[in-house]
C-alpha cells in the first residue's frame, strides 16, 4: 500500500488473516487499562486537582445558523440528485431544524505559508496507541513525513500498548516529567486531564493566521464535547467513532424477495419483514432487531452448508464490551428534552447527587435485552470475540446477519481481503428503543426513542503543559484537522487509519456535508471502478454518510460522553459485571447493575461526592439549554431497491 502500510495478509480459504487485523485495530482494545493496574491506581491519578481548576460550565461548540420549525404532522420534502430523489423526513410533534451553513473557503492550508525554517530545530514527541505503521499511530507516522517536510520541525511517534497508554500518560504529567509534548489517549480521560490542570486550552490559536485553519463548527456536538469544556477548546478532535448497526444485504435482500419466508417471520412475530422501510421512516428498534436476529439464527441462511446467526457483537471482557451496552441501552434511558435537566438528556448518573442510575426501569429493560439478544441469537464464542474476530465472522464468513459496533466495518467493506460485502453492506444509525423510562413521571413510556452516541475511543489530540514547543504542537494537530487532511484520512486515501468521518467536511454534500464522489475517486451513477481505485462500493458509501449524519444530527437525542474524573475505573466496572460476569451467565441481570451500582457508590465517595456532582454537572451542561439541535432526517431513494421497502 501508498502511505507507508504494510499490505495485508490472508489466511487460508481467503478468510481473514487474524493475527493481521488485530494489530489493525488494536486501537479498540480499550479499558484494560484500570483492569490491570486497579480502580485506586486509575483514581490516584488526578484526584487531587478535582474541583479547583474549571469555574465555568459547560457549553456548546459553535454551529451554523440553523432554521427551526415544529412541525404537527410527519413532513416529508424531497430534492433531486442525479436521477433519484433524496428525502427528508421529519417526525411528527416533533422540533426539526435544518442547517443553513455559512460559506467558507475549504483550504487544508494554514492562512500563513509554512517554510521549512518555520520550526527548523523544533523536536516534540507524540504519545499514541501501538499500532504499527497503520491506523491510530499510523497516522501519527504519516503526518510526521509531512511536519518535516513542510515546517521542518519533527515529530517522534512514541508507540504505547493500550494497557499502559493512560497510565503512562497520567504518569507523565503527574511526576512532571514531561515526556510527551502530545497526548492521543482515548476520550474518556479528558476529566482528569483538565483535573490537573495537564493541558493547554486552544482557543488562542484556533483563529491565528499563523496555524493552520480547520472548522469547529463543521465538528458533530457529540464529537465536539470530547474536546471541548466551559466553552472552551482543549483537544484537536480527530476521531469520530460511535456505535452503529450493520447488516448483510446480499442475504437480507434474497430473503425478502422469498415471499415464503416473509409469510413465515409474520406468522411468528405477527408483523411483516421490512427492515429498510423502518430505517427509511425513523421506526427501526432493538426489539424489531431482536425478532430479526431470533429470525436468522438457526439455519444454513447463507447456504454455506451451516447453521448461522442473526447478530454478532464482541463481548471478550478487558475491550470494549462496555460501548455496545451503553450505546445499546440509551435509548430505553434517555429521555431527550430541550433542557439539560435532572430528567432529560441524562444516561449515567442522577446529576444533583451522583447517584448511579444503573438500577432504574430503563437500564433493566434494556440490559436484558442486550443479555436476550446475544444469548439467543449470536454466536457462543462471542463471549470471547474481539474485533478482529466479529469483522471476519461478519464481513468475510457472513456467519451474522447483523452486527453492531464502530464505523469500520462500512470502512472495511470494499476491501476485498478483508470483506466479501463489497457493495452489499447496509448501516444505520443505532437502533431505538419502543419502550424508555421517564424518570420524571416514573414510568415507562411506550414511543420509539432514538438516542444517537459518540462511543468508542475517539481520538482527540492534547498538548501537554509541559512541552517546550506548544505551538508546533498545535500546528501539526491542526493540519490534521483541516478539511482537506481530514478527508483524506477519514477515507482511507493512503491507508486503513481508524479515523472514523463525521465532521461536515468529511460527508457527502447531498447528505449534508461538503465532499463530492471525486474526493472518493468515484465516478457516479453507482459505476464501480473497483479496488483498490476506490476504496468504496458508492453505493456502501452512500449509505454510510446517511447513517452518520442520522447519528450525529437527526436523532431524538443524544447522550453525552463519559468524561469526568475517574470515568475509565467506572467502565471498567461496567466490563466486569455487565460483559464479565453477566454475559457469561455468572450472574442475573439485576445482579450485575447491582453489583456496579455499589462500586461506582464507592469510587464516587472515595473521589468525593461534591466534586464529582460538580464535575459531571458541568460535562453534561447541567441546568442550560441542550445544546444538541436535532436536524431532518436523511433517506435517499437509490441505495436500496425499491421493491424490498413494502408500504
Amino acid at each position: 500500500m501508498s502511505g507507508g502500510g504494510k499490505r495485508r495478509k490472508k489466511g487460508k480459504n481467503g478468510e481473514l488473516d487474524l493475527p493481521y487485523l488485530r494489530k489493525i485495530v488494536s486501537r479498540r482494545a480499550a479499558l484494560s487499562t484500570a483492569a490491570k493496574v486497579g480502580i485506586t491506581a486509575v483514581v490516584v491519578g488526578a484526584a487531587a486537582g478535582v474541583g479547583g481548576y474549571l469555574a465555568g460550565s459547560a457549553a456548546a461548540p459553535a454551529v451554523p445558523s440553523t432554521v427551526t420549525k415544529t412541525v404537527e404532522k410527519t413532513v416529508t420534502t424531497t430534492k433531486s440528485v442525479g436521477a433519484a430523489t433524496v428525502t427528508e423526513t421529519a417526525t411528527v410533534t416533533k422540533t426539526a431544524t435544518k442547517t443553513v451553513e455559512k460559506t467558507v473557503t475549504v483550504t487544508g492550508t494554514p492562512t500563513v505559508t509554512p517554510t521549512k525554517e518555520m520550526f527548523k530545530g523544533v523536536k516534540i514527541t507524540v504519545a499514541t496507541l501501538a499500532c504499527g505503521e497503520i491506523d491510530v499511530s499510523g497516522v501519527c507516522y504519516w503526518y510526521a513525513k509531512k511536519f518535516k517536510e513542510l515546517t521542518g520541525g519533527e515529530m517522534e511517534v512514541i508507540e504505547i500498548p493500550y494497557g499502559d497508554l493512560h497510565v503512562k500518560i497520567l504518569a507523565d504529567v503527574t511526576t512532571g516529567a514531561g515526556k510527551y509534548d502530545i497526548f492521543e489517549p482515548m476520550s474518556f480521560l479528558m476529566g482528569d486531564l483538565l483535573a490537573g490542570d495537564y493541558v493547554w486550552c486552544i482557543d488562542q490559536w484556533i483563529d491565528d493566521p499563523r496555524f493552520p485553519k480547520w472548522y469547529p463548527e463543521d465538528v458533530p456536538y457529540p464529537i465536539a464535547i470530547q474536546s471541548r469544556w466551559g466553552g472552551h477548546w482543549y483537544g484537536v478532535p480527530l476521531d469520530c467513532d460511535a456505535w452503529f448497526l450493520f447488516w448483510n444485504m446480499r442475504y437480507m435482500n434474497k430473503w425478502l424477495r422469498d415471499k415464503d419466508k416473509r409469510r413465515e417471520f409474520k406468522d411468528r412475530y405477527g408483523y411483516e419483514l421490512n427492515p429498510y422501510k423502518w430505517l427509511r421512516d425513523r421506526e427501526l428498534t432493538w426489539q424489531k432487531v431482536r425478532d430479526m436476529a431470533e429470525f436468522f439464527t438457526g439455519w444454513d441462511w447463507n447456504e454455506d452448508g451451516e447453521p448461522d446467526y442473526g447478530i454478532v457483537m464482541a463481548l471478550k471482557s478487558g475491550e470494549q464490551g462496555p460501548y455496545w451496552w451503553d450505546s445499546f441501552v440509551a435509548p430505553f434511558v434517555v429521555s431527550p428534552g430541550p433542557m439539560m435537566d435532572r430528567y432529560h438528556n441524562i444516561f449515567w448518573h442522577d446529576p444533583e447527587t451522583m447517584e448511579p442510575l444503573l438500577k432504574h426501569p430503563g437500564f433493566v429493560e434494556g440490559t436484558k435485552l442486550f443479555y436476550e439478544i446475544n444469548k439467543k441469537c449470536g454466536p457462543p464464542e462471542a463471549i470471547s470475540f474481539s474485533f478482529a474476530e466479529i469483522y471476519d465472522f461478519y464481513l468475510m464468513k457472513q456467519k451474522a446477519m447483523f452486527l453492531t459496533g464502530p464505523p469500520d466495518p462500512f470502512s472495511y467493506a470494499g476491501y476485498p481481503e478483508w470483506s466479501r460485502l463489497r457493495g452489499y453492506q447496509m448501516t444505520a444509525p443505532i437502533p431505538g428503543s419502543e419502550i424508555f423510562y421517564d424518570r420524571e413521571e416514573g414510568r415507562l413510556v411506550e414511543r420509539t426513542n432514538l438516542i444517537g452516541n459518540a462511543s468508542g475511543g475517539s481520538w482527540h489530540f492534547w498538548i501537554s503543559k509541559l512541552s517546550k514547543n506548544p505551538e508546533a504542537c498545535y500546528w501539526i494537530s491542526a493540519y490534521m484537522a483541516t478539511p482537506k487532511e481530514h478527508l483524506e484520512t477519514t477515507s482511507y486515501k493512503y491507508f486503513p487509519t481508524g479515523v472514523d468521518p463525521g465532521f461536515r467536511t468529511d460527508l457527502l454534500r447531498d447528505y449534508g456535508g461538503k465532499a463530492t464522489l471525486a474526493d472518493f475517486n468515484l465516478p457516479g451513477d453507482f459505476k464501480d471502478p473497483g479496488y483498490p481505485k476506490a476504496k468504496y462500493h458508492e453505493a456502501d458509501l452512500r449509505r454510510g454518510h446517511i447513517a452518520v449524519h442520522n447519528n450525529y444530527y437527526a436523532m431524538d437525542g443524544q447522550y453525552t460522553y463519559y468524561r469526568i474524573p475517574g470515568a475509565a475505573a467506572v467502565l471498567t466496572i461496567i466490563d466486569t459485571h455487565i460483559i464479565g460476569e453477566l454475559m457469561t451467565g455468572a450472574v442475573s441481570v439485576e445482579e450485575a447493575l447491582d453489583r456496579c451500582y455499589r462500586e461506582i457508590e464507592k469510587l464516587i465517595d472515595e473521589y468525593g461526592r461534591e466534586k464529582l456532582a460538580d464535575w459531571y454537572q458541568k460535562s453534561i451542561n447541567y441546568g442550560k439549554p441542550n445544546p444538541y439541535r436535532r436536524e431532518l432526517w436523511i433517506w435517499d431513494d437509490r441505495v436500496v431497491p425499491k421493491d424490498l421497502i413494502f408500504d
